[in-house]
């Protein structure tokens, strides 16, 4: 039985483990680096990214260790490094995740394991002990702020803490190994990293993916906002221009709503906005993009729409909102609006056909509002009304 145990944990098993460790400290290291170099300000990525790299160098340095042709004195002094370094690293991704910067004793803390690490092969083997409890009590201690987080309503830092936990219980049960006490499988700290790496990844993935969510739209109505209209708009016009089939823009605009504020309160108004773009919303088909434009103004495009369809559309949605159940408090509100349409020309940019809606738009607020006037590209226009 002791026999197969040793086949088992034999060091090529020990080498295979940490071959397949380097592939995975090499491919996220050379990602977050990537993904920082893209975007400076997410430092969560620089610091994920350094994470990986330094325990690349502390996996590359465990297997030539092992070798005496390789065993040399740099070898053993940048194992040490690497270990302070991915532990520093990870202490400055919690804290970047958690927008919780590292305070005086952390960073002297970080700063003393960086010191310790090459003093401890190069002049004071004695401060080995030392320098592993400091990285131990700075992993410990971002453990510690990541479940603090958690418990606060951060889901992304509650992954990163149970993966801190599996890595920590991972190191523990290594050095368990190493005194002797207890046979396990060699690679530990390899799949703590392994798990730990994952989570930081999801959990940034995750916390970017909802900011570039909300930087795409407004946050009252959940509509796309202005940039993310036009940005999104390109794919649907090149697809205009390959199939040849229409496209038409409609420009709304709700019909006194200063006066709501005024008479009421922000919070009818906020009220009437959201309800408005709820009903917009509902009523578009999946190749429709719909955006609050600015203020009390919404934005259609209507892919596959020429104008008198994009008029009946816009019509439609008029009929619609001015049926809209909107109160606040025991007053109900009544909302009509105004809308301008336009048909896209090839020949056109999109501002142009924009600008030529908002013309339409003008027109259908001076002949009185609750209406909608379609502006055509020889200059006629057409107005439907109930």
């Amino acid at each position: 039985m002791d026999e197969r145990m040793d086949m088992m944990f034999s060091f090529p098993s020990i080498e295979l483990w940490e071959a397949f460790g380097a592939g995975i400290y090499l491919s996220f290291g050379i990602i977050h680096i990537d993904l920082w170099l893209r975007r400076r300000e997410r430092l969560g990525h620089l610091w994920l990214g350094a994470a990986s790299f330094a325990a690349l160098a502390v996996d590359i340095t465990g297997m030539m260790q092992r070798h005496p042709e390789t065993a040399a004195t740099w070898v053993v002094v940048l194992n040490s490094l690497g270990v302070a370094a991915a532990t520093a690293a990870i202490f400055e991704f919690v804290s970047s995740l958690g927008n919780d910067p590292p305070r005086r004793l952390a960073r002297a803390l970080e700063l003393s394991l960086l010191l310790l690490a090459p003093l401890t092969v190069l002049d004071s083997p004695a401060l080995l002990p030392a320098m592993l409890l400091g990285c131990f009590i700075l992993l410990l201690w971002a453990m510690w702020k990541a479940f603090r987080a958690a418990r606060a309503g951060d889901r992304d830092l509650n992954m990163v803490a149970r993966g801190l936990l599996v890595l920590i219980a991972c190191l523990l049960a290594d050095l368990v190994q190493e005194l002797g006490a207890i046979s396990l499988p060699h690679g530990l700290p390899i799949l703590g990293f392994a798990v730990l790496f994952l989570a930081a990844a999801r959990s940034l993935h995750d916390r970017f993916g909802r900011e570039e969510e909300a930087s795409r739209t407004d946050p009252l109505t959940g509509l796309l906002n202005r940039r993310s209209f036009l940005e999104s708009s390109d794919g649907a016009l090149v697809r205009g221009r390959r199939s040849g089939l229409p496209l038409s823009v409609v420009l709304v605009d709700l019909d006194h709503f200063k006066r709501v504020n005024d008479t009421l309160d922000h919070a009818a108004g906020d009220a009437e906005l959201k309800a408005v773009a709820a009903c917009l919303n509902s009523r578009l088909r999946g190749q429709d993009i719909a955006a609050r434009w600015g203020g009390e103004e919404f934005i259609l495009l209507l892919p596959e729409t020429a104008l008198a369809g994009a008029l009946h559309k816009a019509d439609a949605l008029r009929m619609a909102v001015a049926a809209l159940p909107i109160h606040s408090g025991r007053k109900r509100i009544t909302v009509t609006l105004s809308a301008g349409v336009a048909e896209h020309a090839p020949a056109r940019n999109l501002e142009e056909t924009i600008a030529r809606a908002d013309h339409a738009l003008f027109r259908a607020k001076q002949e009185g509002r609750d209406r909608v006037v379609a502006d055509t590209a020889v200059g006629l226009r057409t107005t439907t009304r109930d």
